[in-house]
């Protein structure tokens, strides 16, 4: 009876350990409010998160990549804004049009239009009575890197510094890569690969030429064919090439880069931001064990690993360590 006792009050001891460390992954040292931000093409449903008991030093601004995102994306920004929190400032990001309230649609938009979208938010930021933004930092990950260089290139805004993570250059060879290693992934031929690839290619034209949804529909050679509103997107977007605007950015970037992406090379994106910008402006951080959204890269290769660090603890077995100290590190040393 003593010893099955025992084994009670042990497990007890144990769930309440483990419940302990959950809650403790789920609890962030930062200051998170719900804002309305008006801009011109409609209200955008926004977080802030501040640093507790102390005044902030600055804002970071958040530009995401592709997809229907919200303000934390789904609580996996959290870690990363509790590190920007704790460098001593306030985050701001805010829901995709069309998604968690924000008004309009992500997909209508061209990477001039996200761009403008930014430059407002920033705007909106600096008539805000309790922000300080005597510096404002420019974070973006991967899409966001066809972005974030427009803002700080056309100079609406003052920026401080740049941060951008796993960003491809140009589009188009950007969707090649991945094609290839995805594919590659998958276990699939060369020849497959180059059959895939030339199936790409037919649809490229389609797009260079301008192509209708219904005359893409009735030529493509995909087997499940994008929404009339992902084609419209991408016939925006397509030859989407930040050189042009890398070469007018005047302030410190860091580059982050992933050691496992298989969305971006990050070979061409390191050869190209080292030609464009000047050594003093240039700081590039490889992210060791990463995968492209800084997962970490182990992890990301399981749906079902990726959903359990997510719930259990996002902290510490989820998103990678060495980048949240980099992002740490970035804003607090600026």
């Amino acid at each position: 009876m003593k010893r099955f006792r025992k084994l009670i009050f042990g497990f007890i001891g144990l769930f309440m350990i483990f419940g302990t460390f959950i809650c403790y992954e789920h609890l962030y040292d930062m200051q998170e409010s719900v804002e309305w931000i008006k801009t011109s093409k409609g209200k955008l449903s926004a977080v802030l998160t501040k640093p507790k008991g102390r005044k902030s030093k600055g804002i970071v601004v958040l530009v995401h990549g592709d997809a229907a995102v919200d303000a934390t994306n789904e609580g996996g920004y959290r870690p990363m804004m509790e590190q920007f929190a704790k460098a001593g400032f306030t985050t701001v990001s805010w829901a995709k049009p069309g998604v968690a309230g924000s008004e309009g649609n992500w997909l209508s938009q061209s990477m001039d239009d996200r761009a403008n979208e930014v430059t407002e938010v920033i705007q909106w930021a600096m008539k805000q009575p309790t922000l300080n933004t005597e510096k404002i930092v420019l974070w973006g990950v991967s899409q966001g890197g066809w972005v974030v260089p427009k803002v700080a290139a056309q100079k609406k805004v003052p920026i401080s510094k740049v941060i951008l993570v796993s960003p491809a250059i140009d589009w188009l060879n950007q969707n090649t890569y991945y094609t290839t290693q995805k594919l590659k992934q998958e276990g699939k031929t060369k020849q497959q690969i180059k059959s895939a690839l030339q199936k790409e290619e037919q649809i490229i034209k389609l797009m260079k030429k301008n192509a209708s949804f219904q005359e893409y529909l009735a030529n493509t050679p995909e087997q499940e064919p994008m929404s009339k509103e992902r084609w419209d997107f991408v016939k925006k977007n397509f030859l989407s090439d930040s050189r042009t605007e890398l070469e007018k950015i005047e302030v410190p970037i860091d580059l982050m880069l992933a050691d496992h992406d298989l969305n971006v090379d990050t070979q061409e994106t390191k050869k190209i931001y080292s030609e464009k910008l000047s050594q003093e402006l240039l700081n590039i951080f490889t992210i060791k064990n990463a995968a492209h959204s800084m997962v970490y890269s182990d992890i990301a290769q399981s749906e079902w690993l990726t959903t359990a660090a997510y719930l259990l603890a996002p902290k510490d077995f989820l998103i990678n360590k060495d980048f949240l100290r980099q992002s740490f590190l970035a804003v607090k040393n600026h």
